[in-house]
């Protein structure tokens, strides 16, 4: 009498592969998630250092007055020569909020030589915590804390 098996799985077997592979795939989501939520951050406040960077060197290239201004309401900043001329807006990433509450600065001016007018905080609320934007006096260097 000749005997034949299959070769095949049974459905237990399969259905214990598919519960680890979609384990494996929920939790390394889950951390690619929150590391990309991190990198978006990052980008941020390394662009709005860069920003506060261009408008120093535009006010001393040109030999004009250039601010930078938080909007919170509208969730983003612009760049301003003056009251009608903006230069450029970016937007804040979601679950960026500025707490002009908290900030003792919500325009940051430059005059024609590159000094900083006003130096002070612009505080930020993000998903990891709370931020805060220093400008320093004299050259007016920002840095993020």
């Amino acid at each position: 009498m000749n005997v034949h098996k299959n070769g095949g799985f049974t459905i237990l077997e399969m259905l214990v592969v598919l519960f680890l592979v979609m384990s494996l795939t929920a939790i390394v989501s889950k951390f690619s998630l929150k590391i990309a939520e991190t990198k978006e951050l990052e980008r941020f406040f390394t662009q709005l250092q860069l920003d506060i960077q261009y408008i120093q060197t535009y006010s001393m290239s040109q030999r004009q007055y250039i601010a930078l201004k938080m909007e919170g309401s509208t969730n983003r900043y612009t760049i301003q020569k003056d009251i009608y001329t903006h230069l450029y807006e970016r937007s804040f990433p979601k679950g960026v909020e500025f707490l002009p509450a908290e900030s003792s600065i919500q325009t940051l001016v430059y005059n024609y030589s590159g000094n900083v007018m006003t130096a002070g905080t612009m505080a930020f609320k993000t998903p990891q915590g709370k931020k805060k934007v220093i400008i320093t006096l004299g050259r007016g260097r920002a840095r993020i804390e």
